[in-house]
C-alpha cells in the first residue's frame, strides 16, 4: 500500500493537533464575594481570577442567567490581563439584586463561580428603634 506524502503529512498533523489539544487544562476560576456592605447609590465590583488552566481564555459575566455587557451602562467589564476580569455596578439600586455569575472557556473546557448581591436599603430611624437595616424588594 503507497501512501501519497499530503496523505502522511495530513495524518502527523492530525496527530500532532491530537497531542497539542488533550494537553490542554479546563480553567480553575477562584470564587468572589461581594461586600456585605452595599447600599443605595454606591457601587462595588468582584474581581474574576483564573488560578489554573490554559489560555487563551474567554470571560463572559452573567446576571440571573442573563449575559452582561459593559455597554448597557450599569455595569463595567475590565479585562485586566488574561487571567483577570472585573465587574463593577456603578450606582447600586434595588435593580442589583441578583445571582451574578463569572464564566471563564478554553479549549478544554470551562469552569463558573456565582455570588447572590442583596443590596441594602437606607438606614432608617424609628422610635422603638434606632436603626433598621431594610432588605429591597423587588415585588
Amino acid at each position: 500500500m503507497e501512501m501519497k506524502w499530503s496523505t502522511v503529512l495530513q495524518l502527523v498533523l492530525i496527530q500532532c493537533w491530537c497531542v497539542l489539544s488533550s494537553g490542554s487544562r479546563p480553567p480553575a476560576i477562584k470564587p468572589f464575594h461581594f461586600s456585605d456592605v452595599v447600599s443605595e447609590g454606591r457601587r462595588t465590583a468582584v474581581i474574576c481570577v483564573v488560578t489554573d488552566g490554559d489560555v487563551p481564555f474567554e470571560f463572559k459575566w452573567f446576571k440571573d442567567g442573563k449575559s452582561l455587557k459593559s455597554e448597557e451602562g450599569h455595569f463595567a467589564i475590565q479585562l485586566i490581563d488574561e487571567f483577570t476580569s472585573i465587574l463593577t455596578i456603578k450606582k447600586l439600586d434595588s435593580d442589583s439584586n441578583g445571582n451574578y455569575t463569572c464564566r471563564v472557556t478554553n479549549s478544554a473546557g470551562s469552569d463558573e463561580k456565582s455570588d447572590v448581591l442583596v443590596m441594602r436599603g437606607k438606614m432608617i430611624k424609628t422610635k422603638n428603634i434606632t436603626y433598621l437595616d431594610v432588605p429591597y424588594c423587588n415585588c
